[in-house]
């Protein structure tokens, strides 16, 4: 079997950075996690790195090129360790920075039809062929379901807790139907 991406590379900073920048409110429209509260609800963008990370080749890592595209894929459209260097000083300083990043927070980001095309191309040469199905048989909050419809795939999700399996529907299933997720950048 071929090694995956998360065996040898993942830009843990840039993801914990952005993780933390979805749990903060700072727009009127937040993540999902806001709908319900869910003590294991995943950030959105470490559930898109682990599938993604799971799904691509290794060899995504060797070249600039493709760590910047795997990067922009996630939403990471910028560098998430100078602009939380920027709010440190900030802080430090007193002085306020308006969005220190340059982008907008991952979690809102859907990949483009070329990133799209992107992710197909690199699963195949794997061998994997669509579609591809990605299971969570312990999906809690759905992140990991939400994450692998927004990249194209299928999801199979279950939770024994009703609560978390009626999350699942109202965030992953109906918006899917209804097309909500499909809208291009």
């Amino acid at each position: 079997m071929s090694r995956r991406l998360i065996e040898d590379w993942l830009p843990i900073s840039e993801i914990g950075i952005e993780s933390l920048r979805e749990r903060t409110p700072m727009t009127p429209f937040p993540a999902p996690n806001r709908l319900h509260v869910w003590w294991a609800r995943r950030p959105l963008v470490a559930s898109r790195s682990a599938i993604l990370g799971a799904l691509l080749p290794t060899s995504i890592a060797s070249s600039e090129e493709g760590r910047k595209k795997f990067l922009h894929t996630l939403g990471i459209h910028g560098d998430p360790i100078s602009g939380a260097k920027k709010i440190d000083e900030a802080r430090r300083t007193g002085i306020r920075v308006a969005n220190p990043y340059g982008y907008d927070r991952a979690f809102g980001y859907h990949p483009s039809a070329d990133e799209m095309v992107w992710i197909e191309q690199n699963v195949e040469l794997l061998g994997l062929h669509s579609p591809i199905q990605v299971f969570d048989p312990t999906a809690g909050g759905g992140s990991v379901p939400f994450e692998a419809v927004r990249c194209g795939f299928n999801a199979i999700s279950n939770d024994i807790n009703p609560v978390a399996a009626l999350l699942e529907i109202c965030t992953v299933d109906y918006p899917n139907r209804l097309a909500v997720c499909r809208t291009e950048n």
